[in-house]
C-alpha cells in the first residue's frame, strides 16, 4: 500500500510545483504589459510636452480661397438667379440678370438731356459769332469815324492859324499889349507876395505894402483892358470868329468819335462773356455725355457675369431671390476661384503671437480627412505665409471676464491636397522652433 502510494502523492507534488511555475510565467506577462503601457504612456505624455512647447497651436482654422462677391452696382431689382450654391462658373459667364426698365429708363434720360444741351451749345455758339462780327464791325466803324473827326479838326485848325498870321495889325498889336499887360501882372504879383512877406517880418512899412498893392491892382486892370481889346479886335474879323466856331466844333466831333470808339471796344466784353458761356456749355455736354455713358454701362451691368472660374459659395447674398430689390454693392453671388491655389485662414492667440513668424512650418490635419487618420497622408505640412498686424476678434475664455483677443494667420499649403473644399475645418500648429 504504502509503495503503490508514493508514486500518487509523488505526482500531485510536480502538478502542484507546474503549476506554480505557470502561473507565475502568467503575472510576468502582464507585468510586462503594463511596464509597457506605462513607458508608452510617459513616452507620450513627454512628447505632448515637448509638442506643446515647441508648437502654437491656432484656432478657427478653415480653407480658404480668393473668394469674389458678384454685387450690382446700383438699387435695382433682381429677376433671376441662374446659378446655386456649389455650381461650377467660368470667366465671363452669366451668373444673374437685373431689372433692366428703371435702367432702360435712365439711359433714355440721359440722352435727352444731352441733345437739349448740345443744342442750347449749338445756340451759344451761334450768338458767339454773331457778336464777334457785330463788334469787329462797330469797332471798325468807330475807328473810322475817330480818323475822319482827327483830319477835320486837323484841317480846321490849320485854316485857323493861316488866317491868325493874316490878323490886322490891330489885333496883334492888341494881342501883344496883353501879354505885355500880363506880365506886368505877374511881376505885380510877385512883388506884392514878396511885400507882404516882408511885412509880416517887419521888414517894410505898411506904405511900402500898399503902394505894392496899388501896382497890382492897377497891374490887374491894365489886363483886363488890354483884353478887352484884344476882344474888341477880333469882333472885328469876323472871319475868324468863324474859323473858332468852326475849330470847336471840329474837337467836339473828335471827342464824340473817341467817346464811340471806347463804348465800341467796351462791347468785346460781350464777346468774352458770350465765349465764357459756349465754354459752359461744352462742359454741360460734356457731363452729359458722360451721365449717358454711365447710364449704357449700368444698363450693360444689368447682366451679372462670373469675374473668374470657380465655384459658388455661400456668401453674404447667397439668400437673394428672384424679384427682390438690392442696394448698391449688395453682393447677390460669391464665387470662390479655382484659378488660385486654396490656404488656411487661421487664428493665433495674443499671448502666442509673438512668437509666430513669417516662414514657418505648420503641421495641419482637416477634420475632413479624419478617416484617414490611420494613413500616412493624416499629417498635411503648410507654412505661415503672413501674421496680421492687428487683432481680428475677440473671445472670452469661459469663467473668466477677460477677452482673449486673436490675430489672423495666413497658411499656404506645401503641396496640393486632393479633394480638398473652401470652407473645411482643420486644425493646424505652428512650429515655433526656428522663430
Amino acid at each position: 500500500m504504502s509503495v503503490t502510494s508514493r508514486p500518487v502523492r509523488s505526482g500531485a507534488r510536480a502538478g502542484r510545483s507546474q503549476t506554480e511555475r505557470g502561473g507565475r510565467r502568467w503575472w510576468h506577462y502582464v507585468i510586462a504589459v503594463a511596464a509597457l503601457l506605462a513607458l508608452g504612456g510617459l513616452a507620450r505624455g513627454a512628447y505632448a510636452i515637448w509638442f506643446t512647447v515647441t508648437h502654437v497651436r491656432t484656432s478657427y482654422a478653415r480653407v480658404t480661397g480668393l473668394v469674389v462677391n458678384v454685387a450690382a452696382k446700383d438699387d435695382t431689382r433682381v429677376r433671376k438667379v441662374l446659378v446655386g450654391t456649389g455650381d461650377e462658373v467660368n470667366d465671363g459667364q452669366v451668373v444673374a440678370l437685373l431689372d433692366e426698365a428703371d435702367l432702360a429708363a435712365q439711359v433714355e434720360q440721359a440722352k435727352a438731356t444731352l441733345e437739349e444741351r448740345e443744342s442750347a451749345l449749338a445756340r451759344a455758339e451761334r450768338e458767339l459769332e454773331l457778336t464777334i462780327r457785330e463788334t469787329a464791325a462797330t469797332v471798325e466803324q468807330a475807328e473810322a469815324d475817330l480818323s475822319a473827326a482827327r483830319a477835320r479838326l486837323a484841317t480846321a485848325e490849320a485854316q485857323l492859324e493861316m488866317e491868325a498870321r493874316q490878323q490886322p495889325d490891330e489885333v496883334r498889336r492888341a494881342s501883344a499889349a496883353v501879354e505885355s499887360a500880363e506880365s506886368q501882372l505877374a511881376d505885380a504879383a510877385a512883388t506884392l507876395r514878396r511885400m507882404e512877406r516882408l511885412s509880416k517880418e517887419g521888414a517894410v512899412s505898411e506904405q511900402g505894402l500898399d503902394a505894392a498893392r496899388t501896382s497890382y491892382e492897377v497891374a490887374k486892370a491894365a489886363v483886363e483892358s488890354a483884353r478887352a481889346e484884344l476882344a474888341v479886335a477880333r469882333a472885328k474879323d469876323y472871319e475868324g470868329q468863324i474859323r473858332q466856331h468852326e475849330v470847336a466844333t471840329r474837337a467836339a466831333e473828335r471827342q464824340q468819335a473817341q467817346a464811340a470808339l471806347k463804348s465800341a471796344q467796351t462791347q468785346e466784353r460781350r464777346v468774352a462773356l458770350a465765349e465764357q458761356e459756349v465754354l459752359a456749355r461744352r462742359a454741360a455736354v460734356a457731363e452729359a455725355a458722360a451721365a449717358l455713358e454711365a447710364a449704357k454701362a449700368r444698363l450693360s451691368d444689368s447682366v451679372l457675369r462670373g469675374p473668374v472660374d470657380g465655384i459658388v459659395v455661400r456668401g453674404p447674398g447667397h439668400s437673394v431671390k428672384d424679384g427682390e430689390v438690392v442696394v448698391k454693392g449688395m453682393p447677390i453671388v460669391t464665387v470662390v476661384s479655382t484659378e488660385h491655389p486654396l490656404w488656411v485662414s487661421a487664428a493665433v492667440s495674443e499671448l502666442d503671437v509673438d512668437r509666430v513668424r513669417a516662414g514657418q512650418p505648420v503641421l495641419m490635419r482637416i477634420d475632413a480627412f479624419r478617416g484617414r487618420w490611420f494613413s500616412s497622408k493624416k499629417w498635411f505640412h503648410g507654412t505661415v505665409e503672413k501674421v496680421g498686424q492687428a487683432t481680428e476678434f475677440a473671445e472670452q475664455t469661459q469663467g473668466s471676464p477677460w477677452m482673449m483677443q486673436h490675430v489672423p494667420v495666413k497658411i499656404t499649403l506645401d503641396r496640393e491636397v486632393p479633394g480638398l473644399r473652401h470652407g473645411m475645418t482643420c486644425r493646424a500648429w505652428v512650429d515655433v522652433r526656428g522663430r
